[in-house]
């Protein structure tokens, strides 16, 4: 092999890196949209955005529907062994009855102030997450708490503490 063999295969090896660099970029950013678009039916909740605060209300139609209802999505750390965030879900007794199924009047009767479900991701798709674990997350203690097993949520007696002060308002 002469030199200029060496130089052609050379180039033609780092354009064919290039190349497939490319293309996954293409394929991550395409797959995680459409990943992003399932999670959202999935769960029935609206999308916000990679890169918005916790508290900060999202660009866009997710804000327009933010702002026609209050805000009932928040995250929170997993614990220090994880950057993985919980995704919970704070429901009124309305909705409760509503969206979940259960009788509001059953709720508000027992003194309970809300029901929260807990999501966590894998596999870039939210599941639902043992509401048991997530009161430890939480930080709950027992008698804050009871666990509606049909559901798959808790129900609350007071508001989780960390929570932001916009949770009090979606009740």
């Amino acid at each position: 092999m002469n030199l200029n063999t060496v130089v052609a295969l050379e180039l033609l090896l780092a354009v064919a890196v290039i190349v497939i660099i490319v293309a996954g970029a293409i394929y991550l950013s395409v797959y995680d949209r459409r990943g992003q678009r399932e999670t959202s039916r999935r769960v029935r909740t609206g999308n916000v955005p990679a890169g918005t605060a916790r508290d900060e209300p999202a660009d866009g139609a997710a804000d327009r529907a933010t702002s026609r209802r209050r805000r009932r999505e928040f995250y929170k750390s997993m614990g220090l062994e994880t950057s993985e965030d919980m995704k919970l879900r704070l429901y009124s007794s309305a909705e409760y009855e509503s969206e979940l199924g259960g009788e509001s009047n059953a709720l508000s009767a027992s003194g309970f102030l809300a029901a929260l479900k807990a999501y966590r991701m894998l596999d870039g798709e939210w599941y639902d997450y043992s509401p048991q674990k997530a009161a430890g997350v939480l930080e709950l203690s027992h008698g804050d708490y009871e666990v509606d097993r049909q559901r798959r949520a808790l129900l609350l007696r007071r508001l989780p503490p960390g929570l932001p002060t916009s949770a009090r308002d979606t009740l």
